[in-house]
């Protein structure tokens, strides 16, 4: 993903217009901003967060909750904790 910066969960954000994706095979992409001529690469929840920004405005929270429908975000969460690469806090 691009950044670290965090957004505020009610601020709308939206593809600019200027920016042209190419999705890869793989499932990654590239990203073409065409007025700086910076390329980024994007991993594939990169692309589908590119994606999901498609359309009109969203909130960072529209665009968890497409994100989640999108992905079983449980039960890969469930296979991580089986195999004991998370554990649950507290």
């Amino acid at each position: 993903m691009l950044g670290s910066a965090h957004m505020e969960s009610a601020q709308g954000v939206a593809q600019h217009d200027k920016c042209l994706l190419t999705e890869l095979a793989d499932g990654t992409g590239v990203l073409l901003h065409l007025e700086t001529k910076f390329y980024y690469t994007l991993n594939p929840t990169g692309v589908e967060v590119w994606k999901a920004l498609g359309g009109g405005a969203k909130t960072e929270r529209e665009v968890a909750a497409k994100i989640s429908e999108e992905f079983d975000v449980s039960a890969v969460l469930s296979m991580m904790l089986s195999e004991g690469l998370v554990r649950k806090a507290g």
